[in-house]
């Protein structure tokens, strides 16, 4: 997407360059991985359509497709629920509209979910993720003056999880 949002005010995007940064990256995933890599259509009218875990969070069979927290997400959703179906993974979506989770609030460990309660996930979010995976432990921490859980922490190995030390950081590990 050409016109990302932006938090903060900054140079222009050069696009060229990020095609083709992005390019080398599934390149990379494919070739020197195996991976199997899913490309999405972009979608000029849909922004911040290039954070797709925001839509969904994915644990073996299951795909939860979220009801993102900014109203202006939400039709980002109907592209990756065909994407997944087309994977034949069983399909969870968040009807309930008092229910909002994006996917950078959902830190999953191998063993369990924390789920950042944020702007943009509340409480009923990280019940229905919890009802969707029953077979792990989901604990919900406060986010405070970070849009996402995971603009300041994520998996680092098995069994470790790298937290930043900004003041929003070290409110949530407490």
């Amino acid at each position: 997407c050409r016109q990302a949002l932006r938090r903060v005010a900054g140079p222009e995007v050069d696009f060229a360059r990020a095609e083709r940064e992005h390019q080398l990256y599934v390149g990379v995933l494919r070739g020197k991985l195996g991976l199997q890599v899913l490309e999405l259509p972009a979608d000029e009218s849909l922004p911040d359509c290039v954070f797709v875990e925001d839509v969904a969070v994915v644990c073996e069979e299951t795909a939860l497709l979220t009801r993102p927290g900014a109203p202006s997400r939400r039709k980002e959703v109907e592209s990756m629920k065909r994407v997944l179906e087309s994977l034949n993974l069983n399909i969870v979506e968040m009807v309930d509209e008092n229910a909002t989770l994006d996917g950078g609030d959902v830190l999953f460990t191998g063993r369990e979910f924390f789920v950042g309660l944020s702007r943009r996930t509340n409480q009923r979010g990280a019940e229905i993720l919890a009802d969707t995976f029953k077979d792990y432990a989901v604990s919900t921490v406060p986010v405070h003056d970070s849009l996402h859980l995971k603009s300041f922490c994520s998996m680092a190995g098995p069994n470790l999880i790298a937290i930043g030390s900004s003041e929003a950081a070290q409110k949530a590990l407490k």
